[in-house]
């Protein structure tokens, strides 16, 4: 059930987001990927990592910035490759989808247990 309401949390991070960068872009692809380029990459400025560690009972790394922004270019993608596969006539439901499932299935296929083991430390 966490992973749930996780789920809904990041899709609505992903929208929040998503609604300046629509006013900037007039690209829907670029729209796409910039959302969540910066959906990831803010993530750590603004907290969110270190909240998911915390929430395992760990504490954030130090940043690797090179690592940082690789992980970011590929979530990106994932918005750009999910947001042409999916049609409605709302880009704001679809990044909301986009980003709730991606949660989803990053929980499932483990995902979020590599970010834990790498992103994440015991706390001294």
């Amino acid at each position: 059930m966490n992973y749930i309401l996780e789920a809904i949390f990041i899709g609505l991070y992903s929208l929040l987001l998503y609604i300046p960068i629509d006013l900037l872009f007039k690209n829907v692809y670029l729209i796409f990927f910039v959302t969540g380029f910066l959906k990831h990459f803010l993530g750590y400025f603004i907290g969110i990592h270190t909240l998911y560690c915390k929430y395992n009972g760990l504490e954030i790394a130090k940043i690797n910035l090179i690592k940082l922004v690789l992980e970011s270019l590929f979530e990106g993608l994932l918005f750009l490759l999910l947001g042409t596969l999916i049609n409605s006539n709302s880009k704001k439901i679809e990044i909301f989808v986009i980003g709730f499932f991606l949660h989803i299935i990053f929980e499932i296929i483990g995902l979020h247990n590599v970010f834990i083991n790498n992103t994440c430390t015991y706390k001294v």
